[in-house]
């Protein structure tokens, strides 16, 4: 089931040149959270586990492979409404 992350794109905010789907999204996600995780234990002494964000990220919105992606909520029509 997870391998259909590659056919679900996702809703962008933003003209942007190309789409990007789910898959391209998490793996991304995955990249900076793990980068995030070194850079606080490398630099300011954290005790972050970075592979586990790392998978966290991969994860993050596998639900979505069931409901699709999900629009969020546009904050500044939210509270004209």
């Amino acid at each position: 089931m997870l391998s259909r992350m590659k056919y679900i794109n996702r809703w962008g905010l933003m003209q942007n040149t190309r789409h990007e789907n789910l898959c391209e999204h998490s793996l991304e996600v995955a990249f900076i959270a793990h980068a995030l995780g070194i850079i606080n234990n490398e630099i300011y002494g954290g005790n972050i586990n970075a592979e586990r964000l790392a998978i966290l990220g991969m994860y993050h919105d596998v639900t979505e492979i069931i409901t699709g992606d999900l629009p969020t909520v546009n904050s500044s029509a939210h509270a004209q409404s």
